[in-house]
């Protein structure tokens, strides 16, 4: 059986409870028409990208597609179009991608076990890539960069520490706390022959492993589990590297070294070298087919193993750990169903809040005629790694509508069911909406 005849069957069993797929789905227009200028150029579907949702690189393209849109505010074009003809200027001339962004995170708990039940902060962030050497072929050179800020804003507590006065074992949203005005990423990526690919530097490990479309708490989900999937205890921004091969363009393997004490805050030299508590990963991988990739995009389907160990860590008491997950995504038109499980070893001092983990739900585009708004439904079962605790259950939505071109508004809905520190409590609900401006 041809290898990939053999990926489409296994997706069909895995994703879809082996349905027969006779539709054809078309590649959303957006991204067609939207991919960069040198990447159009190539127009190879098979052409390489180590850039997963949430990554600087493909972050950039997201921001920068034509969207549909609510309103245009007036005047406003008389800065952003001067602003995105120079951007599309350097990116077309030099390969470099500036980008900046603001968002803003509010959100209510119906019920607290402490004196706090909300929560406001926000984020700003500065970002480019800069393709240094070979664009147009098949073995480019790419530096990222990435500048962060983020602080309270009108309550005493932020949204990424909610989590504890709601008493669930997990973050309703795993950005917006307080870090100081810092240097975030900063890495060099070479990818050679469109084939393999290796990553050094600090960088955002969220951003390179567990594919999942959704993972983007500044445009999808929020929580912990859907943006984040804290089932794998990724460090922090920090110093790390990574290596990707692909034996055939829709398989990929990759493996990455990590930094277990990262702190965006600090360079990460001292406690890589002084202490060298490590996080270790390995990912196998395959793009089902059943869309055709957007070259230079990450892939519409994505069926993935990964399998981690981390070290113990003894300066912050936490014991070592492994575990593995099995995840499973595929867009079907405007519909994108995803179903994903976890197993974590970790007890009740290891480096996951969980010891099991099942998440399934939907995202569905083009919400009441505009193409880029978004609703997504995510459903999680976990059973603490805290013996002593009982199962959590939760349920995650929101509804992402492009008011302008810049502007994105996102109301956010996520019901806790018997949180787990909560224990008086059948239910907390978390209101939350979000405010995001990219430039």
């Amino acid at each position: 059986m041809h290898l990939r005849s053999f990926s489409r069957w296994v997706s069909a069993l895995l994703v879809t409870g082996y349905i027969p797929l006779t539709a054809a789905f078309d590649v959303p227009a957006a991204l067609a028409d939207e991919a960069p200028a040198d990447r159009q150029a190539a127009s190879d579907p098979n052409q390489m990208t180590m850039a997963n949702p949430g990554s600087i690189y493909e972050q950039f393209n997201r921001d920068h597609e034509t969207k549909d849109h609510l309103f245009q505010i007036p005047g406003a074009d008389l800065v952003t179009d001067p602003w995105s003809d120079f951007r599309t200027y350097l990116d077309d001339k030099f390969g470099f991608r500036p980008a900046f962004s603001f968002t803003h995170v509010y959100q209510w708990a119906s019920d607290s076990v402490a004196s706090e039940d909300d929560g406001s902060a926000y984020e700003l962030n500065l970002n480019a890539t800069w393709t240094v050497l070979g664009r147009k072929t098949k073995s480019p050179t790419m530096v990222g960069f990435e500048f962060l800020y983020s602080d309270k804003l009108g309550t005493d507590l932020p949204p990424a520490s909610l989590f504890t006065q709601a008493g669930s074992i997990y973050p309703t949203t795993i950005a917006f706390g307080d870090i100081d005005p810092s240097v975030g990423q900063l890495w060099l990526q070479q990818v050679i022959n469109d084939q393999f690919g290796i990553r050094i530097g600090k960088y955002y490990p969220l951003d390179a492993y567990d594919f999942f479309p959704l993972k983007n708490f500044r445009m999808d989900f929020v929580d912990g589990v859907n943006s984040a999937n804290l089932i794998i205890p990724l460090p922090d921004r920090g110093l790390g590297g990574f290596v990707e091969y692909r034996p055939e363009p829709e398989i990929y393997l990759r493996f990455g070294i990590h930094d277990a004490n990262a702190d965006t805050e600090k360079v990460g030299f001292s406690s890589l070298f002084n202490h060298g508590y490590l996080f270790k990963i390995f990912e196998i991988g395959l793009d089902p087919g059943f869309i055709e990739r957007v070259p230079g995009r990450p892939p519409f389907g994505d069926i993935h193993v990964s399998f981690w160990q981390q070290d113990k860590r003894g300066n912050d008491n936490i014991d070592k750990g492994w575990g593995f997950l099995v995840s499973g995504s595929q867009r079907f038109g405007r519909f994108m169903p995803f179903l994903r499980y976890g197993y974590s070893d970790s007890g009740r001092f290891g480096p996951t809040p969980m010891s099991h983990m099942i998440n399934l739900g939907v995202a569905i585009d083009n919400i009441f005629g505009q193409s880029n708004d978004r609703i997504g439904i995510g459903m999680t079962w976990s059973h603490p790694a805290n013996g002593d605790l009982d199962d959590q259950g939760a349920i995650d939505t929101f509804y992402r509508v492009e008011v302008t071109p810049q502007i994105a508004i996102t109301p956010t809905l996520q019901v806790i069911l018997n949180p787990a520190l909560n224990p008086d409590k059948d239910a907390v609900w978390v209101l939350g909406v979000r405010s995001r401006f990219n430039f």
